[in-house]
């Protein structure tokens, strides 16, 4: 089969009879999932071999490992019969990751010359080179790792076949992290009451623009249709915030109170304050984080699963719909098990986060109908020659 053809092809059936044009054939929505049928010990063998060949490397043969991590879970899961292949190599990740890495020295090279030999520390005499640098890249840091975010997805996605097509991520790296630092930067301003626009916007362009060879998706999600959602839930946050209050302020009362200790001895305690009085504060306030985490774990949890399963249903890929019907209670086991998961195993536990992750799509995820093959051919745009230098420098990559 030749690069640019596509494998679906197959003569159209005339659709003009003796008696006139054919009617419209019904859209066929025939629902299906995805199935997922990795084993967790074979993705861990994998993922041990990485690891030891990391210390061996001192950690350079990681672009390699995480492309052997990818091809078994590409060729593990399957749509309508048939499996992804990941084509991506680990080389092309290392370059983009020296790549990357160069850009970075030439900034660092550029700074320290033009404070030396420019400013001479004269306007900042506390304030060195290093500290200059190391507050760009906070500040550049913010943005860029949006632009890598967006620029590792279009990766995967050109590295990504499926029946022998390419996928792929259209539009700017760049203005997508200019608009994901905007709009994160606004809703922190306004204590997170645009998370709907948020999510939204920066939920178009990652779907809207993903193409299939020559086949684009669509996303037709708007805020206005989830912000009720979630004020209820914005303000059942706050409800649990002061819940959270009354019962510190109650146990630390409490507490005092059980003690026999009058108004002057409390305002010596805490203006001088003992071992004893710190030990009591940390507890009431680790009691609180407790429970304010069981109250708002739940909340979350909901809102998550609904944001998802919105988005979800408002995407489509020419005929094929999109559906899922995810639950708070999978949600708690997604955001929170996996969570655990990798905390309590320091890290190990990171093959079976991505097995169950898996598994869980393949679950809850419903496709109806199927795309139109005859009309779908390689895509002209190969995408980038190397991968994910910024997603890695910045350490938000994952998988």
């Amino acid at each position: 089969m030749s690069d640019s053809s596509s494998p679906w092809a197959r003569p159209v059936p005339a659709t003009v009879t003796a008696a006139g044009p054919a009617a419209e054939p019904a859209p066929d929505l025939t629902p299906s999932r995805p199935v997922y049928d990795g084993r967790l010990g074979e993705l861990y063998a994998i993922y041990l071999r990485h690891l030891v060949l990391m210390l061996v490397t001192l950690g350079w043969s990681r672009f390699w490992g995480r492309t052997r991590i990818r091809r078994y879970l590409w060729n593990h899961f399957a749509i309508l019969g048939d499996r992804f292949e990941y084509r991506g190599r680990g080389i092309e990740l290392l370059i983009g990751f020296l790549l990357v890495l160069g850009v970075l020295a030439v900034l660092a090279g550029a700074m320290y010359l033009v404070w030396v030999h420019l400013l001479d520390e004269r306007p900042f005499s506390s304030f060195g080179v290093f500290d200059a640098f190391s507050l760009s890249i906070l500040v550049l840091g913010f943005p860029l790792a949006y632009v890598g975010h967006y620029a590792g997805l279009r990766y995967r996605l050109t590295r990504t076949r499926w029946r022998g097509i390419r996928c792929g991520l259209a539009g700017s790296a760049w203005r997508y992290g200019m608009l994901a630092t905007f709009l994160t930067v606004a809703n922190g301003m306004v204590a997170q009451l645009l998370t709907p626009v948020v999510s939204v916007n920066l939920a178009r362009p990652r779907i809207s623009n993903v193409r299939f060879g020559t086949l684009p998706f669509a996303f037709a999600g708007h805020a206005g249709d989830i912000y009720g959602r979630y004020i209820g839930y914005y303000f059942l946050n706050i409800l649990a915030w002061i819940v959270a209050a009354g019962v510190l302020f109650a146990a630390i009362g409490g507490t005092f109170g059980g003690l026999g200790l009058t108004e002057e001895e409390l305002g010596t305690l805490f203006s001088q304050p003992g071992l004893r009085t710190v030990l009591v504060i940390l507890a009431a306030a680790i009691g609180v984080y407790l429970l304010f985490s069981l109250l708002i774990l739940p909340l979350r949890c909901w809102w998550q699963a609904y944001l998802f399963r919105y988005l979800v249903a408002r995407s489509r890929a020419g005929g094929v719909l999109f559906a899922t019907a995810i639950t708070t209670r999978q949600m708690w086991g997604f955001l929170v098990l996996n969570y655990l998961i990798v905390v309590l195993t320091l890290g190990l536990g990171w093959p079976w986060v991505l097995h169950r992750t898996l598994k869980l799509i393949a679950a809850e995820l419903w496709l109806y109908g199927a795309p139109d093959g005859p009309a779908i051919g390689q895509p002209g745009d190969r995408g980038p020659r190397f991968g994910e230098g910024l997603l890695d420098m910045f350490d938000v990559s994952g998988i």
